[in-house]
């Protein structure tokens, strides 16, 4: 019992983490502060985060976790599309390592 309840603290954790990224982001928007390299910061992060949150989720139902009466198989398979499809995190971090460096990795 006590595994499960350090994952959901774990899961929390990331929810929070998250939330707090989000504001941050809507924050520095009404500044109008807001640029590209700031929001691909924070979807790189949140989508790493779901991926890993939703994967706890499965750990926690165990074999219920893989069918379809909990949603989390739905909820894996987004959060690994939001992750991975057509490169979305190595993109985002493309965009945040020029921010950083001020060199491109393309030419």
């Amino acid at each position: 019992f006590q595994m499960i309840q350090d994952l959901l603290a774990k899961m929390l954790a990331n929810l929070t983490a998250c939330q707090c990224l989000m504001l941050r982001l809507a924050q520095l928007d009404d500044e109008g502060k807001l640029d590209d390299h700031h929001a691909a910061l924070a979807k790189a992060f949140c989508t790493a985060k779901s991926r890993e949150t939703v994967s706890w989720g499965r750990e926690v139902l165990g074999g219920n976790g893989i069918v379809a009466d909990y949603n989390l198989a739905r909820f894996f398979a987004d959060a690994e599309a939001l992750y991975s499809y057509e490169g979305t995190y190595q993109m985002q971090n493309l965009i945040v390592g020029k921010a950083i460096t001020g060199r491109g990795a393309f030419v």
